[in-house]
């Protein structure tokens, strides 16, 4: 097979991947009430703020006072889905959920993509999409407008500039790229492209790249002040945040752990936390136990610990790999340590989570045979699949106290 023909056939798995994560996602965001995108819906869905998201993305003069931690989401993301909705005429929930779908397209071609840099075959790499496909955190925050979605997306990004410097020497100029992406959306996720310049380059140069991610950030932010009403700059700080950490009610580690590495795959039981019509209740998965949503959430827990127990053991055994693997070890590691102080609801930070701890499970293809390692991976797919589909049906009627 050529070159140009085996690519062909990748763009084409890839692209199929890519329609039925949206088939999927449409068939889930059907079962959300509207009013969980109107002001009676704010932190209903595991403490989002969906509404003031989805008035971020539509319309330029509403609050879009958390710019000062999402440093230039604004100006990025309003553009784009001012720009759809000319294309594609529609309501402002119906823009924002096509512009969520094409992130999320995008999203799967860049983890197949992703899954074919780091050594897995063909069959590998689209039994370790649709794993990402079918996890909860894809299936919960790619069908809804929010930021965490596109943040998801730059980690990626970082991630695949990481893994193709495995196969090439890459320039400064990308490098540079994934820095401005990785810090564009969310302030703490700048750890993946600092993470990358230093792995990468000698530390002056690794510093340089940084400040000059840093510098065009900052200016597009006050650019961006002026556009958007109440934006903030995110480099003079937020003592907000300080409200966030280390909050009684998040409960234990193990509580949080298991919000990091476990319901990001398999949500367990969704609890309702009552609210006064016309408010929706609040849902939450913090306080509860991995694999408490039923017996197919439980087998696919199972088979996720093996996978990311072999996939640990092949990134160590894989010298080769040695950069990569600082890379996302370095982002997890900061990820994990804020995590354990900051947030109540650590579930809302799965899709941050999902493509670091993704990446880490593929390698286990470099730990089992190949076939059985995807094997594994299809299986557990399905399970989550079929697990965390019925968890949002759940979800959805707990919204409303449906029975």
């Amino acid at each position: 097979m050529t070159r140009r023909s085996s690519l062909a056939w990748d763009a084409l798995l890839a692209a199929l991947l890519a329609a039925l994560a949206l088939l999927l996602l449409a068939a889930l965001s059907r079962q959300l009430p509207a009013q969980l995108f109107a002001r009676g819906g704010l932190d209903a869905w595991f403490q989002a703020d969906l509404p003031r998201v989805l008035a971020n993305m539509v319309d330029s003069q509403s609050n879009h006072y958390r710019t000062k931690v999402h440093p230039i989401a604004s100006i990025l993301i309003h553009p784009l889905v001012t720009g759809l909705r000319a294309l594609w005429p529609g309501t402002d929930l119906q823009v924002a959920m096509r512009f969520a779908s094409g992130v999320a397209a995008l999203w799967v071609v860049s983890f197949y993509a992703l899954c074919r840099l780091l050594g897995a075959g063909r069959f590998g790499a689209v039994c370790f999409s649709l794993l990402a496909i079918g996890s909860a955190g894809f299936q919960f925050w790619f069908s809804v407008p929010e930021t965490f979605g596109v943040g998801s997306l730059t980690l990626l990004w970082v991630l695949l500039v990481a893994a193709l410097a495995v196969h090439r020497p890459v320039s400064d100029r990308l490098l540079l790229a994934a820095s401005i992406a990785s810090l564009a959306i969310t302030i703490t996720n700048w750890v993946a492209g600092l993470a990358l310049a230093v792995v990468q380059r000698p530390w002056r140069r690794a510093l340089a790249i940084s400040a000059i991610a840093l510098g065009i950030v900052a200016v597009l932010a006050v650019v961006q002040r002026f556009l958007y009403s109440f934006a903030k700059l995110f480099f003079l700080g937020s003592r907000e945040e300080a409200d966030y950490m280390n909050l009684e009610q998040s409960g234990t580690v193990l509580h949080k752990l298991a919000g990091m590495f476990w319901h990001p795959l398999s949500l367990p039981e969704v609890l309702a936390k009552a609210a006064e019509a016309p408010k929706l209740n609040w849902l939450t998965v913090q306080l509860s136990a991995p694999g408490s949503g039923g017996w197919a959430g439980t087998l696919a827990l199972g088979l996720w610990s093996l996978l990311l127990a072999a996939g640990v053991h092949g990134l160590l055994r894989s010298p080769q790999w040695r950069a990569f693997g600082k890379v996302l070890g370095l982002t997890l590691a900061a990820q994990v340590a804020l995590h354990l102080v900051y947030g109540e609801e650590t579930f809302l930070y799965a899709a941050h989570f999902l493509p670091l701890l993704m990446a880490l499970a593929v390698f286990a293809v470099r730990s089992l045979p190949g076939p059985l390692a995807a094997l594994i991976a299809l299986l557990t797919a399905g399970l989550a699949a079929f697990h965390n589909a019925a968890m949002y049906e759940s979800a959805a009627r707990l919204l409303q106290n449906a029975p």
